[in-house]
């Protein structure tokens, strides 16, 4: 309510120093929380942005690969539109519905590679299937320039292999985007830390707070390696009415170059930062643990029926 009442346009330094810097800090917090790799926090030369869902998360995630790629190959000798018609990008079809949605935005839909995941692999995208795609298209002439892999799928919960997949998209040079929209949540706890082993080879982490971290829709925090990915693909032309001293010497941020509306931005990073200010890392770990608890009776007592 506070958030709202505020009425904070957020989208740049500018119209709301507050907004902004308050949300590069409780980004960072909540990255240190997670144990994520120093290069995705600012102090390491990365960042993070509050993205209003986790579908407004892997479509930035997308876009951004997609400039990345299609310049690379332009500077091969290709013409821009030779070059969007070779990018292929790869997910499994556990994968959230956001993440064809993405591809269609992109202009990539029709080269999206949903692939298999079955019981035989607990429903997790197996490394050997996506090799063996990427394999064939590589043959084939296409450029695989963007991977989803997902931490806790809608239908199954499944937590893919971050690092394994980790590793092929490294050895081909795609963007590799993490979706833990709920269940990332549950890794500020030490005990499931584990499941992000690997994330230090991904671009891209993107989890929401709204889901499982007592924190108001909406809240998805999406952490990047290199923002100046982001920007590449999103930023605009400033117009003069928006430029200021701080901008143009590279001072402040303006996260209207990391989310895809060009104008207003709610003041998301109050409304986190009362959350992790109120309960600390011990109470929100506290009723992580609780949640997982009541699973496990709830699982005992299916079983015993």
């Amino acid at each position: 309510m506070l958030s709202g009442g505020l009425n904070v346009m957020g989208f740049g330094w500018m119209t709301c120093p507050a907004s902004t810097e308050l949300e590069a800090i409780v980004i960072d917090w909540l990255g240190k929380l997670l144990q994520l790799p120093e290069e995705f926090l600012t102090s390491g030369g990365g960042g993070g942005v509050i993205q209003g869902t986790a579908s407004e998360g892997v479509t930035v995630a997308i876009l951004s690969a997609r400039k990345r790629s299609v310049d690379e190959l332009v500077a091969r000798g290709a013409s821009e539109f030779q070059a969007l018609g070779k990018l292929v990008a790869y997910v499994s079809e556990q994968a959230h519905i956001c993440v064809e949605k993405a591809a269609q935005i992109a202009g990539v839909g029709s080269n999206l590679r949903i692939l298999p995941a079955d019981s035989s692999t607990g429903y997790t995208l197996s490394p050997a299937v996506l090799r063996r795609a990427v394999e064939e298209d590589a043959a084939s002439g296409y450029e695989p320039f963007f991977l989803c892999s997902t931490m806790g799928t809608t239908s199954s919960a499944a937590v893919d292999p971050i690092s394994e997949l980790g590793d092929i998209a490294l050895q081909y040079g795609m963007w590799h985007h993490v979706d833990a929209a709920y269940a990332g949540n549950a890794c500020i706890c030490p005990e499931f830390r584990h499941y992000l082993d690997g994330i230090e080879k991904a671009d891209s982490y993107c989890m929401n707070p709204h889901k499982w971290l007592l924190t108001n829709f909406d809240c998805s925090t999406l952490w990047v390696k290199d923002p100046s990915s982001l920007t590449a693909a999103l930023a605009i032309k400033v117009p003069e009415y928006l430029k200021n001293k701080a901008f143009e010497s590279d001072l402040a941020l303006d996260y209207r170059d990391w989310q895809i509306p060009a104008g207003g931005r709610r003041f998301r990073s109050l409304k986190l930062w009362f959350v992790m200010r109120m309960y600390g890392a011990s109470g929100l770990r506290s009723f992580i643990r609780n949640h997982i608890a009541y699973e496990k009776v709830f699982l005992k007592m299916k079983r015993c029926s």
